[in-house]
This record gives C-alpha cells, structure tokens and sequence, in this order.
C-alpha cells in the first residue's frame, strides 16, 4: 500500500517552511496576553498574495493560542457579510464551549442585543446611518465601536475567570470586509487601550497586498496596524517545504530533483505543495524510498495542467481594460516592471492606467514589487497571458 501525499496544494501544509519569524513574533504577543493579562492595541496584519501561505500562518498562530489557553475566534472575511457579527457569532461559539452559556444570560443577553441595534443587524433597526468616511466617527459608528469594544471585554475578562489565558480573534481575508466594519473593529479596538480593567485580548489578521489601501481608507489612524509583507520563500526553506514532509514518511529526495524543483516553484509556496504531491502521487514511494528525476516530466505535465485552470480563472476575472495592462505586463517580461514602460506599451500616459491598476491589485491578480514597480502575484501568469494573447516578451 502507497504511503499517502505529504503534500497538500490549497491547504495548510504540515511544515510551515520560512516563517519562523513570523510565528515568533505572533507567540510573544499571546505570551504577554497570557502572563501577564495584558490587551495588545497594536493589530498585526500579514500581507501577501494569494498561495504564499497567510491563511497557513493563521492557522498555525491559532494553535499557538490554543496552546497557552486561550479562546479563539476565527473569521474569514467577506464582502457580503458584517465582519464584526461574524466575529461576535464566532465568539459566542468559542464562549459556549468552556461554559459560557451566551444565548440564556441576561448580561450577555443584552450585550448582544445593542450590538445588534447599533449594527442594525437584528430584528429592530437602530436607525443610524453608519459614515464609512474616514476621519471622526459619527454617533452610529461610534455606538458600534463602543458596543463591540464592550462585548470583547466581557468576554476576554470571563474567559481569564474560566481559566483561559484570554482571547484571541483573528481575521483572515481582511481586504474583503465592508469598510464600516473595518472602521468598527479598527475604533474599537483603538478605544479599548484605554479600558479599564484591561481585556486579555489581541487580534491577528491577513489579507492580500492592497490591504493596507483598504484599511486606510476605512480609518486614518492605520498606524494601529502592523503591516509585515510574506515574501516568497527563499531556496533554503523551499527545500525545507519538500524535504521534511517527506522525511516524516521515511522518504528521501534526491539532489538533483530537489534542486530542479525549487528552481521551477520560484519560491512560491502553493507551487511547492503542487509539485511535490504531483511527484509523490507518480512516484508512488514506500518508506526507506527516494524521489528522483525519474518522474519529473511526468509530474511537472500534471502541475501545468493545473496551473492552467488556474491561469484561465484568473484571466476571467479581468475586464477588457484590465487584460490590456496584463498583455502590456506579460509583453515586458516575467519579473517587475515599471509602471512607466507599462503605460508607454500601451500608448497612454502613466494616470490613465490607475483604475485598471487599482482594480488588478484589488482582485490579486498583480502587486506592486517596490515604487514604481509592478509584478504579477503568481509565477507563470505572465507566459500564460503572452500565450493568450499572442504577444511576445
């Protein structure tokens, strides 16, 4: 019987290869909250494209505060669901779970009522409108941040008197959140550095490159959030991804393979996973086994195909003006560009090529490599785009 993949392309993998200082940075944060009861105002929110592992990260910070105790609450953001009730859902589950009946306290109850009311989530309306501007909350918005902050408080202190160590919310998919959540979550938790007493609670969230775009444009104080970038891997911890996973099943790698294979996935995580399941699923290895160049085209045949559905629903979801700047892109090469050559290849001035910039980064399909620059977020795109449109770099 063949040992089952090591791999896994489009979920968590079993080794977090090349975060380590990432994950570090996430436990001294739930250790001070678990100490020494203490609230983190500052929200880290680790940015990337998609497949370079932020949801991975996630995943592994939520063990991590499973680890010291306390109570987790995750949400994955979207733009068709109230990001603060998602979270308030989610906690009331997490509550539920060590005790805290929420749904027949009265506190609770209540809390959960004005919330609501302040949302205008419930079965009565508050009659507020919300101002998703940024700059000085009005009324509506400030009653939701107050709301909100209070619930959070009540529940991390109760989840300290249960025996947590505290609370712990996280956010995946932050960009996709409507922006007057952002705005309550971002007041909230801005106002409860000054609470007293002071909630055992910190936040964690992700979300694309244009992240912090969003959340400026929802609040004006964006210096409340930790901004750090996921870079792709570099060789070393691209070989740690392939490596390790398979020496867990007694199976080795061969030089030359590994090496063939870092240099094809570019540091790219989600490409890594590919590749390897591909090759193990050829391959077929027992344990005492090794990986070699034997099943390589083989395999590499199975990750193009992949990688062309892929390619084909990310070329969908550009409209006409936006695939111009994609062909213009491809047309100058696989790596960064500068926004400047981009709009001369098109024949138009830098500005005119804002909107479809802005929207390509908003859908993840592009990112911005330094100032200036631009590049595509997934290796390979851009020969699939010359190979659709016909150009040539």
């Amino acid at each position: 019987m063949s040992l089952p993949s090591p791999y896994t392309p489009g979920a968590a993998p079993s080794v977090l290869a090349g975060r380590r200082e990432q994950l570090e940075a996430a436990e001294a944060d739930l250790a001070v909250v678990a100490t020494f009861a203490r609230f983190q105002g500052r929200v880290r929110v680790d940015i990337g494209s998609r497949g370079v592992g932020k949801t991975s990260l996630l995943k592994r910070v939520r063990e991590s505060a499973a680890g010291v105790g306390m109570v987790t609450a995750w949400v994955t953001a979207r733009g068709d669901e109230s990001l603060v009730t998602s979270l308030v859902h989610a906690l009331a589950a997490e509550l539920d779970r060590i005790g805290v009946d929420v749904a027949r306290r009265a506190p609770w109850r209540e809390r959960l009522e004005r919330l609501s009311l302040e949302l205008g989530a419930g079965p009565a309306k508050a009659g507020i409108e919300v101002d998703v501007s940024p700059g000085v909350p009005g009324p509506g918005q400030r009653a939701a941040s107050a709301a909100f902050g209070e619930l959070v408080t009540t529940a991390a202190l109760e989840a300290r008197q249960r025996g947590s160590a505290g609370l712990c919310l996280i956010v995946d998919e932050i960009q996709a959140a409507p922006r007057a959540d952002l705005r309550t979550l971002a007041y909230a938790w801005q106002e409860l550095q000054n609470a007293v007493p002071e909630p055992p609670a910190v936040l964690f969230a992700a979300g694309l490159p244009n992240a912090p775009d969003v959340l400026t444009a929802a609040v004006t104080f964006s210096e409340r959030f930790a901004f750090r970038t996921l870079e792709r891997l570099d060789d070393a911890d691209a070989a740690e991804a392939l490596v390790v996973p398979a020496a867990q099943h007694d199976v080795a790698w061969s030089p030359d393979l590994l090496e063939a294979v870092v240099s094809l996935a570019q540091g790219y995580p989600y490409f890594l996973q590919l590749y390897g399941d591909a090759l193990w699923r050829r391959a077929r290895p027992a344990a005492g086994g090794r990986l070699g160049l034997a099943e390589l085209d083989a395999a590499h045949a199975d990750v193009e195909r992949e990688l062309e559905t892929m390619f084909r629903a990310r070329w969908a979801k550009a409209a006409p003006g936006e695939r111009r700047l994609l062909v213009a892109m491809a047309a100058l090469g696989d790596d960064a560009v500068r926004r400047g050559d981009v709009a001369q290849r098109m024949g138009v001035g830098t500005n005119e090529i804002s909107v479809a910039r802005r929207s390509l980064l908003d859908k993840g399909l592009i990112e911005v490599a330094a100032r200036g620059m631009l590049r595509f977020t997934v290796p390979g795109f851009a020969a699939f785009v010359r190979s659709e449109s016909g150009e040539e770099a």
